[in-house]
């Protein structure tokens, strides 16, 4: 056995891809890097859910607002793009400047620059 043989290099008739080896540590210091941002959105999440909760216990207490209530506000807030499915989503829309389709996807109209989208409650 050869010097190189112990500590997994190859030996004799053997040999390195160094560039499969260099794309292998690329993806496995990407995939460190998700998983990190998952857990910080994972606890971003969770805070998002207590304010959420604690601000709906409030409003509740205060105005004598049932679970009914506020399924009912839910359901008219889902249906507005016309899905139920959980999710608002804005759907292609004509621009009110210059009357161009502009994406959903799009805040702004690609043609003339016009705000497409003002709600604070827009996901990108």
């Amino acid at each position: 056995m050869g010097l190189f043989e112990v500590h997994g290099f190859p030996g004799k008739g053997e040999s390195i891809d160094v560039g499969a080896a260099h794309a292998a540590s690329r993806a496995e210091g990407k995939a460190r890097s998700v998983e990190s941002q998952l857990g910080r959105l994972r606890d971003s999440l969770a805070k998002a859910m207590m304010i959420n909760e604690a601000l709906w216990e409030m409003i509740r207490d205060q105005h004598g607002l049932t679970e009914k209530d506020l399924y009912q506000k839910l359901y008219e807030i889902d249906m507005r793009d016309g899905v139920l499915d959980g999710k608002n989503q804005r759907k292609p829309a004509p621009c009110p400047n210059c009357g161009r389709m502009v994406s959903a996807r799009h805040t702004t109209c690609l043609y003339c620059g016009q705000t497409m989208d003002t709600s604070v409650f827009t996901v990108d």
